[in-house]
C-alpha cells in the first residue's frame, strides 16, 4: 500500500477507534450513574438512560429473525466496510476522518446490539413540548459526520461549476 493510502487507512482507523472508545466509555458511565434517574444539565439537555432494542427512533424494535439481523447487524457492518473503501478511494485526510467517524459510530451501536441486545442511549433533548428521542455519542458522531460530508460534497460541486 502506498504511503498516502496508508495514511488514509490509519486516519480512518484511529478516528473509528476513538469514537468507538468514547461511545462505549460514555455508555458505561451512563449505566453507572443514570440508572433510574435523570440529570438536567441545561433547560433543554437531559441525561437519562434508555435501552433501545431497535434502530433510530426505535424502528425495528419489534422485528425478529432475519429482518432484525439484516437491519440491525448486517447494515451497520456493511457501512463500516463501505466507509473504509470510500476513505481509501478518496485518499483525502478530511474524508478519512469523516468516514472513520461514521464507522466508529456504527461500531459503537453494533457493539451494544451484539453483546447486549439493545443500544444504550442517554442524551435527551427537550424544551417545553419539543423533544428529540434519546441518543448517544455514536449517533452524534454518525449524524455530524454525514452532515459534514454533505456540506463538503455540496461545496465541492459548487466549486466545480464555477
Amino acid at each position: 500500500m502506498e504511503k498516502s493510502l496508508r495514511k488514509s487507512a490509519v486516519l480512518y482507523t484511529l478516528t473509528a477507534l476513538i469514537i468507538l472508545a468514547l461511545d462505549i466509555f460514555s455508555k458505561n458511565l451512563a449505566e453507572l450513574y443514570l440508572f433510574n434517574k435523570e440529570i438536567t444539565l441545561l433547560p433543554f439537555l437531559h441525561l437519562v438512560l434508555v435501552y433501545n432494542k431497535g434502530a433510530a427512533f426505535g424502528i425495528f424494535a419489534q422485528t425478529e429473525g432475519l429482518i432484525r439481523f439484516i437491519t440491525l447487524i448486517l447494515v451497520p457492518s456493511i457501512a463500516v466496510v463501505l466507509t473504509f473503501w470510500y476513505a481509501i478511494k478518496e485518499n483525502k485526510k478530511g474524508f478519512s476522518i469523516i468516514m472513520g467517524a461514521i464507522a466508529g459510530g456504527a461500531l459503537g451501536n453494533l457493539y451494544d446490539r451484539i453483546f447486549l441486545g439493545y443500544v444504550r442511549d442517554f442524551i435527551y433533548l427537550q424544551y417545553g413540548k419539543l423533544s428529540w428521542p434519546a441518543f448517544n455519542i455514536a449517533d452524534m458522531s454518525i449524524s455530524l459526520a454525514i452532515f459534514t460530508f454533505l456540506v463538503l460534497q455540496y461545496t465541492q460541486q459548487k466549486q466545480k461549476h464555477k
